[in-house]
């Protein structure tokens, strides 16, 4: 299933809207990093677990990063749901987070890692920057 995922969502003159998936088991947090995410302009997907995610990339939804709490419940945790990701779709951006840093998370299979408790703004412009490495700079600030 590898490629481009999904068909991308079009934004005013034409331009494609870009997405993220959020996989976070903590609701408040989930619609914490939503919310501000959407007040960018910025198209979001919700999961609560890797089944989930699974569920919605297998799909036909656009996902342009991949932003998921390592620690989750259910059959695979936000490592393993790395794992898929870079074995089905290579080009998606993979944001990794955790209060538990554990010591195979920052390989070259993630783009990037931020620890909890995280500053909301800090996630904002790396989730921005890692648009920008996939080609949507919009005038995001």
């Amino acid at each position: 299933m590898a490629g481009d995922i999904g068909v991308a969502t079009k934004v005013g003159t034409g331009r494609l809207r870009p997405s993220v998936l959020v996989v976070e088991d903590e609701v408040l947090i989930r619609l914490l990093i939503a919310e501000e995410l959407r007040s960018l302009g910025i198209q979001v997907l919700e999961a609560s677990n890797a089944d989930e995610a699974l569920r919605i990339l297998e799909s036909s939804l656009s996902v342009h990063v991949l932003f998921t709490d390592i620690r989750m419940p259910g059959r695979m945790d936000g490592l393993g749901l790395r794992r898929f990701v870079r074995e089905h779709y290579p080009q998606l951006k993979v944001m990794l987070t955790s209060s538990h840093q554990p010591e195979n998370y920052a390989d070259a299979s993630t783009d990037v890692f931020v620890a909890k408790p995280y500053d909301v703004n800090a996630v904002l412009q790396q989730v921005k920057l890692l648009l920008m490495q996939s080609g949507y700079d919009f005038g995001l600030s």
